[in-house]
Formats: C-alpha cells, structure tokens, sequence
C-alpha cells in the first residue's frame, strides 16, 4: 500500500523564558528553559488509513499535526508528506490536503455558505463537474441544503462545523487533517459527521488524521491508534489490537436456569440478583478470561442468556494516562 506520510526523528521545540523574583529582573535577565512539544517521533501512514491521533493536553498532538500541515516548521527531523517536505512546499500540498482545526474557521464570517464555495472554488481552482457533484454529495450527507444561504455567523457550532468539514475537502485532498471535529457538538451532529468521515474514505480512499478527546470518535472511525503523551509516541497499534492487548477488565452478566448461591471463581467478583438467577460479575483478565468464566459458571448450572461488555476504548486510554503501558 502506499506510503502516504513518514516521519523520522522529527522534534519541535519551544524556548520559554523563566521567571524568577520580580518583574524587573524577569525583563532584564531573563533563563529560558527549552520545552520538547514533540521530541524525536518516528511513524509512518499508508494511503487510506484512519489514524487517531490520540493524548492528554500538552501531550504534542495539534503541535505534530501543524507540523505535517506545513503550519510550522520542525526544530529537526523529517517529515515527508506525499512526497514533499511540508513546510517548504506548503502551497503545493495545500491542493493535495484538507485541514480542519476546530477552534479556527476557514468560512467568511459574513458571506453565506454557499458565495463561501463559490470563493473557494476559485482558489482550489476546482474543475466545474467535480465542484458540482461535491455540492450535492455535501448537501445530501452533511444537510448543508438548509443553510446554504446564511451568513457564517447565524450557524449553530454543529452547522459550521459540517460546513468546515465540507470546505477542507472540496477540492478533493487525498488526506484530511481533523483537529477535534466534533468538540462541544450533540449526538446527532457527532454521528453524523462519523459516519461522512467513514463515507469518504470508503469511497474516495482519503486519508484521514484525527485528533479527539471524545474515544467514540476514535472507536467509530479509526482502524489505528497513535498514542502521544510528553511528546513521545508511547502506544501505535490497530485499535483492535489495543483492545486485545490492553483490555484488563470486563462485566459479564448471566441469566441461569436454577438460583446459585456462591461462585468462587479467582478473578471474578460475582454479585447475585432475582435470588441467584441472574449474577453480574466484575472480571480482571490479568487473572482469568471471560472464557474461562463461562466454563466454570456452566458447571454448576445453565446459562440461558449471557452478555459480556468489554472495557472500552476510553478507559484503556484512561488507565494507560494513568498507570503508563
């Protein structure tokens, strides 16, 4: 598969001045202490790949992906996007990608949506069928149709944040950064951009980069996780290979068909309901399997309808932050 981006060594630095005593001696002596944002990260993303890039406040993640957008410049190392260093060759790029920074808008605050495409059709220089045929692509799956002709200003945060997503990929980019799509929005606009975020890369094979804090987003969409925390990558893995690898607790519920009094099963904390027929048990899979819970619990009577809930991916990532890997 093609090899859409690589990343060696790459670090991005900032000097901070450092206070000590009073203000005069701040302004006329200042110590500046260097801070490692991003500090020496190596990866590297295949085209058509769904990448959540993932990590705590500070951790280097909006930092690496302006990096890769050509917003700024590395202190050292590499960084090839589609070919190109990013940075240098940032009107090049700019017509291969899409960029989507939730706390900044790229629309016209005063001009309706629809003159908004109008203007960035010209400066993608979009060709006239292709800009048609995205219109009607956005206006059926994002519903831009409704608010086609009101000023930026009078949309809710959901309506402008379909109408950023929508202008980042007008021009057809083969890889679309998302810096927190779908912060402060409701459920039904968080699904809804999800599931146009799956569309695209199903039928277009456009990349996609996404950094959230809300997991679902990563759950739904993402096939890989890139785990950023002080600047270091600590965990990238398939997330379905997080889930294996990293998922130490489970709830498994049973329905049986006679009342059980007890269970004594190491790794297992039982809780009983309806009497002894039905149990929920709290499971630590550093010590046993849902597996192996089943069998001991059928040996003493039968199940007649289980359910078994896996740790989600929000609070593995929560008890990596936590306890490390």
């Amino acid at each position: 598969m093609e090899q859409l981006i690589h990343v060696k060594g790459l670090s991005r630095d900032y000097k901070v001045a450092k206070r000590d005593g009073g203000f005069l001696k701040f302004m006329f002596s200042r110590r500046f202490e260097i801070i490692h944002a991003v500090n020496s990260i190596d990866f590297s993303i295949r085209k058509g790949e769904l990448v959540g890039f993932v990590g705590p406040n500070g951790a280097g993640k909006s930092t690496t992906i302006k990096m890769l957008a050509g917003i700024l410049a590395p202190t050292s190392g590499e960084a090839i996007v589609m070919g190109n260093d990013p940075f240098k060759k940032r009107k090049q790029n700019a017509y291969h990608i899409g960029v989507v920074f939730g706390q900044r808008s790229q629309l016209w605050w005063d001009l309706p949506i629809g003159d908004t495409f109008k203007l960035l059709k010209k400066i993608y220089k979009v060709q006239d069928d292709i800009y048609e045929k995205n219109l009607g692509l956005f206006k059926e799956y994002l519903d831009l149709e409704s608010i086609w002709n009101q000023p930026v200003r009078q949309l809710s945060l959901g309506q402008r944040m379909r109408a950023e997503i929508a202008a980042a990929i007008l021009h057809n980019p083969e890889l679309l950064f998302l810096d927190e799509p779908t912060i402060g929005l409701d459920i039904v606009a968080k699904r809804q951009i999800r599931e146009f975020i799956l569309k695209l890369n199903r039928d277009y094979r456009t990349t996609v980069i996404l950094t959230s804090h809300d997991m679902k987003d990563i759950e739904e969409i993402c096939n890989r996780i890139i785990l950023i925390d002080k600047g270091v990558i600590v965990i990238d893995c398939p997330v379905a290979e997080l889930k294996n690898n990293y998922n130490k607790a489970a709830i498994v519920k049973v329905n049986l068909d006679k009342p059980v009094a007890a269970f004594d099963i190491a790794g297992a904390k039982g809780t009983p309901e309806a009497d002894g027929l039905k149990w929920s048990f709290e499971v630590d899979k550093t010590i046993t399997t849902t597996g192996h819970l089943v069998f001991e619990i059928s040996k003493v009577a039968e199940i007649s309808d289980i359910e078994i809930k896996e740790q989600a991916v929000e609070d593995i990532i929560h008890d990596i932050y936590k306890n490390g890997v």
